[in-house]
């Protein structure tokens, strides 16, 4: 935003109200109509509108900026402050007239030769089929009527093919006379020199996208920009000539603009140097006339038009050229040559922009809007200064920010009403009504996955029907799942919804890797704009089969990770469970409900990776054991859901008619989240590195491209093998690295699954824990942070997103141990090498930080859970007599046990952290909560 305004001098409204207007619309010229007249404006319209306005200055008592007292006028007939601005007449419009055709562009010249005497310029208005010459008449008026002005048709010319431009000069050379030449949209140029003779020329390149021309007077040249964005300079002699043989087809001189020229202005600014001004997307360029580059202005805003002016005559020394640049936001930069030496805001955001000599204001500012304001302004405003506020220098103490974030917390609960949050909510259940349903049957899946061809998968059906009361301008409906599951199609766009409608849409959910998700839930999204105005969200989530993703196998007998779940009824009469037949129906072919052990594998898992859930013999007690953690957090999912009476998509209800509390006696040891977040972080660290490395071998391609094209042009056979052979090792090269990229890719996609399934199951280990201190606040913090949702960003991986929340739960709030010491030489470590100009810092550097951190966080609750445990003396009370019948080998001795946890718990007094290479038998710890590893 600029500091000053471009103020109002006089303001019109065009006849045609509405979008049809662009830049080449304006047109300001001295049409010579009567003597010792300014400059007119000209105007035309999409719609066939053509106006000629001469503002006046000297109507309302206004000071002529031309005289030399204009300043002690202005202070004499003007309050101070107060800018000063004509009032619109009708006498300032000279001519209105509705054309038959709409007007593409406006040029004035000499264009006939009827009398070479006659001093007024003859208009050239371009229409889409047909170029015609106007002569402006003016008739003096009879007794008090004034003058009137009539626009006589000289001439018109029929156009073949559809117009895009025009141009015009004295082409040749020839004095006193101006031709015309119109530019078709296929690119071919049509050129009428003398009353009736005309002729048309293609250029030499492809012209599928046309753009501005215009003629070097100075040169005898044509200037344009072609569709490759490569500015070429046609001598006229060589268009102009009649015989295909002796025309030269190439143009003289060529340079490579880059982007798409908006517009194209030419200019003399000296007896020997004509200079092309290139208004393009992202630069603006000056090029002489010769081929040779003067400057080139890098803008850093959108440019909407500009315009090119010389002050002063061209043969003088001091002669300067200037540019008016108008940017998207309506600001006014003012340019001398590639300085820029004055900035003004606009009051709206035009599409034309000129300059022009009017009565009372010389070098007055016209711009055209795109629905027809006319505005002539000026610039010499006085700035709208503000003070700048002071910096805030004073040390960053992150007390004093926790303090001021707490207040900043209770001020917006005490603002906030929940109550108006639930009537809301209700609102909008009442508004839309989004029902989710899952289809009961499976049918083979047809689409493309990552599993291998020989292995069976299917694929279930599931619908969103919305029921709308309103009527609704947009409504969208979205579908999230897990990254190991597949969607057909993940989005739905329902527009001008009627109102008491129904939409539904169908779509099919099917597993996309050979591993299972960190869970089943699907979750559809339905956002929409009430008639207030205010968008709401709503939120279903339902549950897919659990066969779509596992399938039954043989249990096994040993596992490296075990975990036990036990049940406690709400109602006595009721505590018996059942076996795993009742829970798992779908996996038991010969219905008996009494199943003690029962072993689950991955759809497409052919490494024996399986997990196994063991029923205990005498109390509702449960085990679930595997040699992969990451397998284990939709199975526990799934059992808990059941095990406390949650429908889902294929149980109809008859394993559990009562709600239930389920305890896990056990959490897995922490090394294997760390050591799943350093295999993250490594296939992270090699994917990066794979796309630097295929930006560099693509711009080497790039460059050989480049080089095979220069060498083409300069017929250099000998040169084409060489850069051939580059060309094909480097296309190799580059096909390798996007194999092995794609490859990466999809490793670090089973490294997000693996990681988001291990963070799941810490979640449902620590909400339902079984020796959870009373009123432990410290468990929301924790499972709100172990959610299972692992994305990597194109600048940001998971681990350095999620090290500020890590650290921030370890140094407030109840999970803050303040007995132990801050170490703050990673903070140091980590802020001096992020603030290091050699580059981002490497990633290996948040994994580090984040293991720690996590370490200490969880080893620190994992610590409270113990001394829970211990100071009620409550332990499961299992025996092993439970599991010594079943397929499984028998619990360990809780004696041997006791004792080994005393010593873990000595060991650990001298040491803060655990080390990562933990041994099997920390994994098996599902006897008691004392038994935790840290």
């Amino acid at each position: 935003m600029s500091l000053f305004k471009v103020r109002n001098w006089w303001k019109t409204q065009c006849p045609t109200i509405g979008p049809a207007y662009d830049s080449f619309s304006l047109h300001c010229a001295r049409l010579c109509i009567e003597e010792g007249e300014k400059d007119s404006i000209v105007v035309g319209s999409h719609s066939g509108q053509l106006c000629i306005y001469r503002p006046s200055g000297g109507t309302t008592n206004l000071p002529d900026l031309d005289a030399e007292d204009a300043e002690g006028q202005l202070n004499q007939n003007s309050a101070p402050n107060e800018p000063f601005e004509n009032v619109f007449q009708h006498a300032d419009v000279i001519l209105e007239v509705q054309l038959a055709f709409p007007v593409l562009a406006i040029g004035s010249g000499k264009f006939t030769t009827t009398n070479k005497t006659d001093p007024r310029l003859q208009l050239a208005v371009l229409h889409p089929t047909k170029l015609c010459i106007y002569q402006i008449v003016t008739i003096d008026g009879l007794a008090d009527h004034g003058d009137h002005t009539l626009l006589v048709t000289l001439c018109d010319h029929p156009l073949s093919q559809p117009a895009f431009s025009l141009c015009h000069g004295p082409f040749g050379g020839v004095k006193g006379r101006d031709f015309l030449c119109v530019q078709h949209l296929d690119g071919s140029l049509r050129f009428f020199e003398q009353d009736g003779i005309s002729y048309e020329r293609t250029l030499a390149t492809d012209r599928h996208i046309p753009s501005p021309v215009h003629y070097l007077q100075r040169v005898d040249c044509f200037v344009t920009v072609a569709p490759s964005w490569v500015l070429e300079c046609y001598r006229y002699q060589d268009i102009a000539e009649a015989l295909e043989s002796l025309r030269r087809h190439d143009p003289i001189w060529s340079l490579c603009v880059g982007e798409y020229a908006l517009d194209l202005q030419v200019h003399q600014i000296s007896n020997n140097e004509s200079v092309i001004v290139i208004l393009g997307e992202n630069n603006v360029l000056c090029v002489s006339d010769t081929g040779k580059v003067r400057f080139i202005k890098k803008l850093d805003y959108s440019p909407i038009c500009f315009h090119t002016f010389v002050t002063g005559w061209y043969w003088e020394p001091g002669a300067r050229l200037m540019l008016a640049v108008v940017s998207e936001s309506g600001s006014l930069l003012l340019y001398d040559s590639d300085q820029i030496i004055w900035s003004a805001q606009l009051a709206d955001v035009p599409v034309a922009i000129s300059r022009a000599n009017v009565t009372g204001l010389p070098g007055a500012l016209v711009t055209l809007g795109a629905t027809g304001s006319l505005t002539i302004g000026y610039l010499g405003s006085e700035p709208q200064l503000f003070r700048v506020p002071a910096l805030n220098l004073a040390p960053f103490e992150i007390a004093r920010c926790q303090m001021e974030l707490l207040e900043l917390e209770r001020e917006i609960r005490a603002g906030v009403d929940p109550s108006d949050a639930s009537i809301a909510n209700a609102a909008a259940e009442r508004d839309v009504k989004v029902v989710v349903t899952i289809g009961e049957e499976t049918i083979p899946c047809t689409h493309p996955t990552n599993i291998p061809p020989g292995v069976a998968t299917e694929m279930c059906q599931l619908s969103v029907t919305v029921q709308v009361e309103p009527k609704l301008e947009v409504l969208q409906l979205t579908i999230t799942t897990d990254l190991a599951v597949g969607c057909s199609k993940v989005a739905y766009l329902f527009r001008d919804v009627v109102a008491h409608s129904t939409e539904r849409f169908d779509v099919w959910v099917y597993p996309a890797e050979q591993t299972l998700p960190a869970t089943r839930t699907v979750t559809v999204y339905c956002s929409y704009t009430n008639k207030q105005g205010i968008t709401r969200v709503l939120q279903k989530e339902i549950l897919l089969p659990l066969k779509l993703f596992l399938k039954p196998c043989q249990p096994s007998k040993e596992a490296q990770y075990k975990l036990t779940l036990s049940v406690v009824s709400s109602t006595p009469q009721n505590n018996a469970v059942g076996g795993l037949g009742q829970l798992f129906p779908e996996f038991t072919s010969d219905g008996s409900s009494t199943t003690s052990a029962l072993g689950l594998q991955p759809i497409g898992a052919g490494d024996g990776r399986r997990v196994t859930i063991v029923a205990a013999k005498n109390t509702n007690r449960f085990r679930i054991q595997s040699d992969e953690l990451g397998i284990i957090a939709l199975v526990l999912e799934c059992l808990i859901g059941r095990l406390q009476g949650e429908r889902d998509s294929e149980s109809d209800g008859s394993y559990r008619k009562d709600a239930c509390k389920v305890a896990i006696s056990g959490v897995p040891s922490i090394s294997g989240l760390l050591r799943s977040l350093q295999t993250h972080c490594e296939i992270r660290k090699a994917v990066k590195q794979l796309e630097q490395e295929l930006e560099i071998t693509t711009g080497q391609m790039r460059l050989f491209e480049r080089r095979f094209v220069v060498k083409l042009q300069e017929r250099s056979l000998r040169a084409l093998d060489g850069i051939l052979m580059l060309l094909k090792r480097n296309h190799s090269s580059v096909a390798k690295v996007c194999l092995q990229l794609k490859t990466a890719r999809h490793k670090m996609k089973l490294a997000q699954i693996d990681l988001a399934a291990i963070l799941h199951l810490f979640h449902l280990c620590y909400t339902h824990t079984a020796n959870a201190p009373s009123g432990a606040k410290h468990l929301d913090h924790l499972t709100g942070l172990l959610r299972h949702s692992v994305i990597d960003s194109t600048e940001q991986c998971y681990e350095e997103m999620l090290l500020p929340v890590v650290r921030f739960l370890d140094q407030t709030g109840p999970l803050k141990n303040t007995s132990e010491q801050q170490d703050t030489f990673d903070d140091a470590f980590f802020y001096t090498a992020k603030q290091n100009e050699r580059g981002d810092v490497d990633v290996t550097i948040h994994s580090e930080l984040l293991q720690k951190q996590l370490q200490r966080l969880l080893g620190r609750v994992n610590d409270r859970f113990v001394t829970t445990a211990k100071v009620s003396g409550s332990g499961s009370g299992r025996n092993s007599v439970d599991f010594e019948d079943q397929p499984l080998p028998e619990a360990h001795n809780e004696e041997t046990e006791e004792e080994d946890e005393d010593n873990r718990i000595d060991n650990r007094a001298d040491s803060d952290f655990p080390k990562l290479g933990s041994n099997a038998s920390e994994w098996v710890n599902y006897e008691k909560m004392s038994d935790l590893p840290l």
